[in-house]
């Protein structure tokens, strides 16, 4: 990561840092309810220790990884070849985060999901642990990663994720074509502006009016700064919620449309 892309995310953090608000600020039922049972509690579930055990097994997995970048590239290394330990470390989602997806999944009832960006899978299974029937699709350009998120999939206990391999601009349409209606997707892929618009414009036909999406690092680049800024206005769009490390948008025809920046 550049020095002007660490200002950019330093400002970034500054400006919603002042402007998040809690539920004292909310009045709308659904948005209050949001934030009070999803957002700001932090229960801890049994599965969790599991998920975090495959964890800490990659952080400890010094093999290394000859990745394939086929988006806006990782913030820390430019290195074609990594560690599976560096990328556990640097990559993936904070346990924290990985469990409010958990926590959306479950409350919202998403039973069909889409993940865009599978990594090593941990968040995979953060999503599959929350859904009780239905699948988990989720997606990876980079064959040597997705063969390591396999590895970690064998070990799990489920077997609602089905891991598709391949150039997301490829297998993505490809997908929509023979699933069904989409409940949720969760998009950490291409942290680019015109890959974000253009994945959430392939999700749009398939979602319905109580889907919802998780823009991931909203905050990467003043590109995806501008993405977040175009979806929030997309006329489809009911509510968006900035938490800083993500944006959902939601599409509820009775909803008032609106825009918070909820502290998280």
């Amino acid at each position: 990561m550049d020095i002007q892309q660490k200002i950019y995310q330093a400002g970034g953090f500054l400006k919603y840092w002042l402007l998040a608000v809690n539920e004292h600020a909310l009045h709308p039922p659904f948005t209050f309810e949001l934030y009070t049972k999803v957002v700001k509690p932090d229960k801890q579930e049994k599965v969790f220790r599991e998920i975090e055990g495959l964890r800490q097994q990659l952080l400890h997995n010094h093999q290394l990884l000859q990745l394939t970048e086929l988006g806006a590239g990782s913030g820390i290394s430019k290195k074609n070849q990594r560690p599976i330990s560096h990328i556990a470390r640097h990559s993936l989602t904070t346990p924290r985060f990985s469990r409010l997806l958990f926590r959306l999944i479950r409350h919202l009832k998403a039973q069909h999901i889409i993940e865009l960006g599978t990594s090593l899978g941990i968040n995979s299974l953060y999503l599959s642990a929350a859904v009780k029937e239905g699948n988990i699709h989720t997606l990876e350009g980079c064959p040597q990663t997705a063969a390591t998120a396999r590895t970690v999939f064998e070990q799990w206990p489920l077997k609602n994720i089905h891991l598709k391999e391949g150039n997301i601009d490829e297998s993505l349409p490809s997908l929509l074509k023979n699933i069904p209606p989409v409940d949720a997707a969760y998009l950490d892929a291409n942290h680019t502006y015109e890959a974000s618009l253009r994945y959430v414009e392939l999700l749009l036909p398939l979602l319905h009016e109580n889907s919802f999406l998780i823009i991931d690092d909203i905050y990467w680049s003043k590109g995806m700064q501008q993405a977040w800024h175009q979806l929030q206005q997309h006329p489809k769009v009911s509510l968006s919620i900035d938490l800083y490390d993500a944006g959902l948008l939601f599409f509820r025809p009775g909803l008032q449309k609106a825009h918070y920046i909820l502290a998280f």
